[in-house]
């Protein structure tokens, strides 16, 4: 995402993410996206301040924030399941300007082995 120079209305009230797997929400988090405003509480390192996520800096001038976790199914085979990101305010109606959405992009964290005892 990229966030304009003459934004708005982005640092008043964070925004809620959540992650929607198999009509189940499974990850729910806050974040905050104004630049000034995360500067001035990012003191614990990038991406966490808290319980608020945080945009970090990409190499390609972008930012970029988590929205969540979630687990799909056991590793291998085909899983095909429709996952709903979700981004909105829903504690107030303050308006809001200058957010450029550039895209969402899945990452996996690794494959989590059971053990077989």
């Amino acid at each position: 995402m990229k966030i304009s120079h003459r934004a708005y209305g982005l640092d008043v009230m964070p925004s809620q993410a959540s992650i929607e797997l198999k009509n189940q929400v499974v990850s729910t988090s806050t974040a905050i996206l104004q630049q000034g405003h995360q500067e001035s509480r990012n003191k614990q390192g990038p991406g966490v301040e808290g319980e608020e996520k945080i945009p970090t800096e990409r190499e390609d001038g972008g930012t970029e924030v988590e929205l969540g976790e979630f687990f799909n199914g056991e590793g291998g085979g085909d899983h095909h399941e429709v996952v709903k990101p979700s981004f909105k305010e829903d504690k107030g109606h303050q308006l809001k300007g200058g957010l450029v959405i550039e895209g969402i992009e899945g990452r996996p964290k690794g494959i989590v082995q059971k053990d077989h005892q």
